[in-house]
C-alpha cells in the first residue's frame, strides 16, 4: 500500500465490542491531537444492524473517557470496503472471512495488532462478548495499545505498510 491513508475501517464479528472500541478511541485521539483528515468507522462481519454496544463495553469505555452510548452496529458492506484505505480486523479469521466476500481488499486488510507497541503483532484481540468485566477491560487495553501505535504510524506519514 503506497497511498495516503485517511479512511480507516475497524472490523470484528458483531460490531458491539471490539471494533467500536477501536473506532471511537481512534476518533477521540485524532480529535484531541488536532489531526484532521482522518476518518474512522466500524462494522461487523455478522452484525445485527442497530444493536448497541454491550453494557460492559459501554461501562469500560466510559472509564477511559470513550463514548459508545450512541453506537449502532452495522454489517460490513461493499460501500464500507470501497470507502476505506485501511481495514483493521481483530483476528486472522476475520481477515480470511472478509476476503472471501471482498477479495479486492487483500492489500489493505491487516490485523489491528500490526500496529501494537507491545507484545506480539501477529496475534488477535480476544473477544470479550459473554465474558466478565475484566475480559472487556483487557480487550480495551489491548486495542488501546494497537490504536496508539496506529496513531503514531499515521502521524509520521507512512509510505508503506
Amino acid at each position: 500500500m503506497n497511498k495516503q491513508i485517511s479512511n480507516i475501517l475497524f472490523v470484528c464479528i458483531g460490531n458491539i465490542c471490539r471494533s467500536p472500541f477501536a473506532h471511537e478511541l481512534f476518533t477521540k485521539l485524532m480529535r484531541q491531537e488536532g489531526h484532521n483528515g482522518f476518518y474512522a468507522d466500524s462494522a461487523g462481519l455478522l452484525a445485527l444492524p442497530g444493536n448497541s454496544a454491550t453494557f460492559l463495553a459501554q461501562k469500560v469505555a466510559v472509564e477511559y473517557s470513550v463514548d459508545l452510548a450512541g453506537h449502532k452496529a452495522k454489517r460490513l458492506s461493499q460501500k464500507l470496503v470501497d470507502w476505506s484505505e485501511l481495514i483493521l480486523v481483530m483476528e486472522k479469521s476475520h481477515k480470511d472471512e472478509l476476503l472471501v466476500d471482498f477479495p479486492e481488499a487483500i492489500d489493505k486488510t491487516f490485523l489491528i495488532r500490526r500496529f501494537a507497541r507491545y507484545g506480539s503483532r501477529n496475534r488477535g484481540i480476544a473477544d470479550p462478548y459473554g465474558l466478565q468485566y475484566d475480559a472487556y477491560r483487557f480487550c480495551y487495553l489491548d486495542i488501546e495499545d494497537a490504536v496508539l501505535g496506529l496513531v503514531d504510524y499515521l502521524i509520521k506519514k507512512p509510505k508503506d505498510l
